[in-house]
């Protein structure tokens, strides 16, 4: 037999065992002789033993943030409830028209205040994995009437008709029904931010054999191009966007609880005509069995 054969089968096999370990995050660094196969096996553990800390250096920040995160929420819930109950209390007052506006946007700001972290608690919880996702079959269309339920405040201070034409059958698909109630609703809400009064906001649903599409088509500004591939980051925001509440975690938080559903979301735009964000939900599989 080969006596390279048997060095180079050898070896492989150890490579491959060191990636099995790796991947299952059992690494641990061994010492090796310096022998040619050997200096191999060196280097390709050095990069392994570099990237376990590596990731252990990154979930320890994940952690970290999720823990400051926490922090600020629960000292700030306090003050926040304070500067809402004040607001209330000086609405209940005879004040001058000037006072009651700066009463008023005392108020909208603990509100959008209070908004941002309760998002960015949900993100860092979905990122830690401290939220758990469990797609089940559920209804598309229990799940949309929820969702403009909810949104229906919203399109209404702003005069906008937010439609959706029931399907005549049931359709299933795999879903979180909370959070995926909470994705669409992000969608939504994004929809009529960006539309001007007497606007139009729609939802359509379209099935497929595999998955599920929920479109959600508005009459705002449109996205233009260039940032269309920035719109599902965190955080972004489009510089003319400044005009409107909000911290750019809407559309990823979306983003990510659908992508936790095994479903994904993609936006179609024309500037100063529209958007059409697309959900996209899997549905359940059932084998042949005929």
């Amino acid at each position: 037999m080969n006596i390279g054969w048997i060095f180079n089968n050898k070896l492989l096999k150890r490579l491959d065992g060191m990636l099995d370990d790796a991947l299952a995050g059992t690494f641990k660094a061994e010492s090796y002789d310096e022998q040619l196969i050997s200096k191999i096996e060196s280097k390709m553990s050095t990069f392994l033993e570099r990237s376990r800390l590596r990731r252990e250096h990154i979930e320890t920040e994940q952690e970290r943030v999720h823990t400051l995160i926490s922090d600020i929420s629960h000292q700030t819930k306090t003050p926040i409830a304070n500067i809402s109950l004040y607001c209330g209390l000086l609405a209940e007052q005879s004040l001058t028209d000037d006072q009651t506006h700066l009463a008023g946007q005392i108020a909208n700001n603990a509100n959008k205040l209070d908004f941002l972290i309760k998002a960015l608690v949900k993100t860092s919880r979905l990122e830690s994995g401290i939220i758990a996702i469990k797609p089940v079959a559920g209804s598309v269309t229990a799940m949309i009437d929820q969702a403009i339920a909810e949104g229906l405040g919203h399109a209404s201070g702003k005069h906008i008709k937010l439609s959706f034409t029931p399907c005549e059958e049931t359709i299933v698909a795999m879903m979180d029904v909370r959070w995926c109630t909470e994705a669409l609703l992000n969608i939504i809400d994004n929809a009529i931010k960006y539309t001007p009064q007497n606007g139009k906001v729609d939802i359509k649903v379209t099935e497929y054999e595999m998955f599920v599409r929920i479109d959600v088509s508005d009459t705002g500004r449109g996205i233009r191009e260039e940032d269309l591939p920035k719109v599902f980051e965190r955080f972004w925001r489009a510089a003319e966007s400044a005009d409107q509440p909000g911290v750019g975690v809407g559309l990823y938080l979306a983003r990510e609880i659908v992508i936790a559903c095994g479903g994904y979301i993609k936006v179609a735009s024309l500037r100063g005509n529209g958007s059409v964000f697309s959900l996209f939900l899997a549905r359940p599989y059932s084998e042949n069995t005929d």
